[in-house]
């Protein structure tokens, strides 16, 4: 569903853009409550990396290097999209080649006899579809190239076919990587550990350190730094809509919203240096991100009725019976999911997490009474700012 929407109105920030025009202005700050809590997210990359980097240099100040990674991308993306594209584009070529690395010299080291019906599912579906929800973590950053909708020279175009592209390619690497994870040691002697445990099994030093920088180290890197790129865009919508102060959308010469991109990188250190576990982080993160994708993937139900005119043009937009089909069976797999999620989660959290999600509601419902605002006009050049 976001892929459609991203083709037919691309704009800047784009899930709370659907979710405030299509669907209810009150529904828009719902989702940002949601999306501020979602990227405290931020962190788990900054945490990843030192983890891994503590395998390859034991006893270095773990908090210290976390802290001091995130702000550097943060300093990165102060410059704005351009530069922290270029040193994405470098970045990735080694990635791939490292990952590749990891494949080509575990590939031939898996015991296949290890995969049988009793060894596969340990925990039977319901482990399965756990691990399915929690990776939506990992896979998510398809949903994102919508907010930057106004940043493409063909965004009608590209965002459905780059989260194509993008989804299988990925499915596929991941695929590999997890085969060669779990098929070379026992399964519960990699269980909660990263990449590095098996990697130091089988790999060649030399090829062993090239996989750890480039192949582990260097993907969670590419993330943060794509993440920080991103992660401004919805709020500073939020901000045009004129519902935070103005001053804290002001950009600099490189049109980065700098003041958001600081409290977002404020928001990021919090789990840093309160110590939170990273499986925790991920796990409300996963379920914080499903919350925020659902309300606009729900927007699908009213897009031929609000904007047709956009409909008609658009690149990809399935015909009006299955774009309904289509959202129905993604808000019900994201619902069993979140519900999955939250079943992993201890009682308080559980608590914790429904009543923020409830005042979160309340408090939007109470705003927007306040403010009596209507950003839906029909005429999508104006409602998406696409002018």
């Amino acid at each position: 569903p976001i892929a459609q929407l991203g083709s037919t109105l691309p704009t800047t920030g784009g899930e709370y853009m659907y979710t405030s025009r299509i669907l209810s202005p009150t529904l828009g700050t719902f989702y940002m409550f949601i999306y501020v809590v979602y990227n405290m997210t931020i962190s788990v990359y900054a945490i990843s990396f030192t983890e891994y980097l503590q395998q390859l240099v034991p006893g270095i100040p773990f908090k210290l290097i976390a802290v001091a990674m995130l702000t550097l991308f943060y300093i990165a993306n102060i410059f704005g999209l351009r530069t922290a594209a270029m040193v994405q584009k470098i970045m990735v070529v080694v990635l791939i080649l490292g990952q590749a690395a990891f494949i080509f010299f575990g590939l031939p080291r898996v015991d296949f006899s290890g995969f049988t019906s009793e060894t596969m599912f340990p925990q039977g579906f319901s482990g399965i579809f756990g691990a399915a929800a929690l990776l939506t973590f990992a896979t998510g950053g398809a949903n994102v190239i919508t907010h930057l909708g106004h940043d493409m020279k063909n965004p009608g175009r590209d965002i459905p076919v780059v989260m194509a592209i993008a989804t299988i390619v990925v499915g596929i690497i991941y695929a590999f990587i997890s085969l060669v994870a779990s098929g070379i040691l026992p399964v519960e002697e990699v269980a909660d550990k990263n990449l590095g445990v098996v990697a130091s099994t089988f790999m060649p030093t030399p090829a062993y350190l090239f996989f750890m920088v480039g192949g582990a180290m260097i993907a969670i890197t590419t993330t943060l730094n794509s993440t920080l790129g991103w992660v401004t865009k919805p709020l500073l919508m939020f901000v045009e809509d004129g519902y935070l102060p103005k001053q804290l959308g002001a950009v600099n010469k490189y049109r980065t919203p700098y003041i958001l991109l600081t409290v977002l990188y404020i928001v990021g250190l919090v789990p840093i240096i309160s110590g939170i576990s990273l499986s925790t982080i991920s796990s409300i993160g996963s379920c914080a991100m499903l919350c925020r994708c659902l309300t606009p993937a729900c927007a699908g139900f009213l897009i031929y009725k609000k904007y047709p005119e956009a409909c008609r043009k658009s690149f990809f937009l399935f015909k009006p019976t299955l774009m309904y089909i289509t959202v129905a069976v993604a808000a019900v797999i994201m619902l069993l999911q979140m519900q999955t999620l939250l079943s992993m989660q201890t009682q308080q959290a559980v608590i914790i997490t429904i009543c923020y999600v409830v005042v979160a509601f309340v408090l939007s419902l109470i705003i927007n009474k306040v403010r009596k605002v209507n950003f839906y006009t029909g005429d999508e050049k104006k409602d998406f700012r696409q002018d």
